[in-house]
């Protein structure tokens, strides 16, 4: 008879625990025949993650112990491109027994996702990491961005990446407190693909300007936003005038003449598109000739539009001529303002008088402070003596040179003294005893008004003589223009008067 002692099974479950290994043991002791096994958890698999709106799809293959039995399930975790665990969403948390997932709801960002194996309450070291997946933040664009130019209306666009399921509000500028708008998507609630057509209604009574329409996810998880400009209003031409090509005064000009159209036009909402000038009075068939945007001065106003230059026909009757200026703004929206004009002169100018008097030193000798007036029978163009002037005082040279053809003559020189202002024509004095060689008097002014130009002298640079009584006589020179362009006639004119002291 054989004795046997009771059977006395005994197990034990140990874990050793190293960095990326998991070890399950289990160790039996009695009497008969005892049997030990152990075996180790495998890495997870490394998941393929695919990204469809805001939903990412994430898949795998299968892993198994040594033996070749398939591990029970999954663990699958998020992380951040600096490799800080995310959580995972609800639909592929916890232990996933199959190959797949779909996590949905993901917050925008770039992703990368992790998987490890499971067997009952051990759990196995992480593969490695599936390929950065970027899940895209919410759009709203609007599928014309022009601005609206009337109200009530109805605008489309498309919403991206907004979260499966959730149905859309649309607020005007405040994306939780402000006035709820008439919209809809297409499909009703977001699809799988986190995109949807979009259809909003701008009501009457929103103000011109900028505004911003908000998309409201109702999950919470989508909010995107679309800019619009609401612009019912024309845009303003404030003023307009023409300036002769070669510049000055402006407001005249002469037949066959060459000239621009300067406009200022705005609009504070959307802008201004275009302009445009109706010159067809002045020349045969420009009814809409468009104006360039710019900076430019005329008689002190600057003017933000422009035309190329123009010219008038070649017979064009004297006296005023109407022209108007349309704008239109980034809506569409026009303006036509009239009742600008601008006046026709073809007559040439000429010199109607010549004189020189004392200023503060000795009669009949030109000394500092002697004026010297030349005037002509019509308001004259400053730019055609010196380019740029204005007519306001600048500084000349006033050179009185000896003896030509048996008289001293005053010519005008620049102020430096270096280049003859040949347009303010020269000045032969009565006699050749006023200087014995040529005399300049630096520091020399002029001035224009209408058609009188003043001119007083400055410090001569030699000596000068008095003389008595004579007649000057000023021969005038075509560079010299009226307003409108129309050039100086050529001609000798005699001091009028009696015979008397210049200077």
């Amino acid at each position: 008879m054989r004795r046997r002692l009771p059977a006395l099974v005994v197990a034990t479950a140990l874990v050793v625990g190293a960095p990326g290994l998991a070890w399950a043991a289990w160790q039996a002791i009695g009497t008969g025949t005892a049997f030990a096994r152990a075996d180790a958890l495998p890495p997870g698999p490394t998941p393929t993650a695919t990204v469809t709106g805001r939903n990412v799809h994430l898949s795998w293959s299968a892993v198994s112990f040594g033996d070749g039995t398939p591990v029970a399930g999954y663990l699958v975790e998020r992380y951040d491109t600096s490799g800080t665990p995310q959580g995972i969403g609800a639909s592929c948390s916890g232990t996933v027994t199959g190959l797949s997932c779909t996590e949905t709801a993901v917050p925008p960002g770039t992703w990368r996702y992790g998987i490890r194996a499971v067997q009952g309450s051990w759990t196995g070291p992480e593969g490695t990491h599936s390929t950065a997946v970027t899940v895209g933040a919410p759009t709203f664009t609007w599928d014309s961005p022009a601005p609206i130019s009337s109200l009530p209306a109805t605008r489309t666009g498309t919403l991206t990446n907004f979260v499966t399921g959730e149905v859309v509000t649309f607020r005007l500028d405040d994306p939780s407190m402000g006035p709820i708008l008439v919209g809809s998507t297409t499909p009703t609630s977001i699809p799988g693909s986190g995109s949807a057509a979009a259809s909003v209604t701008i009501p009457p009574g929103v103000t011109d300007g900028a505004h911003t329409v908000y998309a409201v996810g109702s999950s919470g998880a989508s909010v995107a936003s679309a800019a619009i400009t609401v612009d019912t209003t024309a845009p303003t031409v404030s003023g307009a005038t023409i300036q002769k090509g070669s510049g000055g005064i402006g407001g005249w000009i002469r037949q066959g003449g060459t000239y621009r159209v300067y406009a200022n036009a705005s609009d504070a909402t959307s802008g201004v598109a275009s302009v445009t000038a109706d010159v067809s009075t002045i020349t045969t068939g420009a009814s809409a000739v468009a104006l360039a945007a710019g900076s430019w001065v005329v008689d002190g106003v600057t003017y933000g539009y422009r035309s190329a230059l123009l010219t008038a026909n070649a017979t064009l009757s004297a006296g005023p001529k109407a022209f108007s200026v349309a704008a239109t703004d980034g809506a569409g929206h026009s303006t036509t303002a009239t009742g600008f004009t601008v006046t026709v002169d073809n007559t040439a100018p000429s010199g109607t008088n010549v004189q020189a008097v004392n200023g503060v030193g000795v009669a009949g000798r030109p000394d500092a402070g002697d004026v010297l007036t030349l005037t002509y029978g019509e308001p004259m163009e400053p730019e055609s003596f010196i380019a740029g002037w204005t007519g306001a005082s600048t500084t000349v040279t006033v050179r009185i040179v000896d003896n030509i053809g048996g008289r001293d003559w005053v010519q005008i020189w620049d102020a430096s003294n270096t280049t003859q202002l040949t347009a303010f024509g020269t000045v032969r004095l009565s006699t050749n005893t006023y200087v014995t060689s040529t005399v300049s008097f630096t520091g020399s002014t002029a001035t224009i008004s209408g058609g009188t130009v003043t001119i007083t002298l400055g410090t001569p640079s030699g000596t000068t003589n008095t003389v008595g009584a004579g007649t000057m006589r000023w021969t005038t020179n075509a560079g010299a223009t009226d307003r409108a362009g129309n050039a100086c006639t050529v001609a000798n004119l005699n001091e009028p008067g009696p015979s008397d002291a210049d200077f």
